[in-house]
């Protein structure tokens, strides 16, 4: 409950300065410093597990469709600008100190992505990282106003048929597999 509390907080500071410190983050939970150290460690331990805070939060790809997954991307970063600005902060910072952590998490989404590209015939690793890409130089452009991702939204269906264009077929990757 505490560590919930603390984590919301820092969500909350975050999202409004992602080079908050934990002084920051403490008294916006109405805690101490050392409480916060107590449940994370150090700063970096806090940020990991804001991270995974957010990323249950946001990340569109719990969804059951490729499309619902894209449109709640868009969704996302259209109603808050400072959510992909945030994920980029934390993702850098902690990438710098354990790079290994930030390769797993990204293994774990482009999993999730090809399940969904799975569900529209395309098997490809490839393609979800592609589309991963796409979807956070959409972020990222969105952050810095040069595009406005409501505009995007209605891309989706275009989106997912490109990948069924383009991307390698699940009958196809599963008869050279076979033989």
């Amino acid at each position: 409950m505490m560590k919930e509390k603390i984590l919301e907080a820092a969500l909350e500071v975050y999202l409004e300065n992602p080079h908050a410190t934990v002084h920051d983050v403490a008294e916006k939970a109405g805690v101490s410093k050392s409480t916060v150290f107590y449940y994370f460690g150090n700063k970096k331990g806090l940020e990991k597990e804001l991270l995974m805070y957010a990323i249950k939060r946001y990340a569109p790809w719990q969804c059951d469709t490729l499309e619902e997954a894209i449109k709640t991307k868009f969704e996302i970063i259209a109603k808050d600008r400072r959510v992909p600005k945030m994920f980029f902060y934390l993702i850098d910072g902690i990438h710098q100190v354990d790079p290994k952590f930030i390769e797993g998490l990204i293994g774990r989404a482009i999993e999730k992505v090809s399940r969904l590209l799975e569900k529209e015939g395309v098997c490809s690793n490839r393609m979800a990282l592609f589309l991963m890409a796409l979807l956070d130089g959409v972020a990222m452009y969105s952050v810095y106003g040069y595009l406005n991702p409501e505009e995007y939204k209605d891309l989706s269906g275009m989106l997912v048929e490109l990948m069924k264009k383009y991307g390698e077929k699940c009958e196809d990757v599963y008869e050279s597999k076979s033989k």
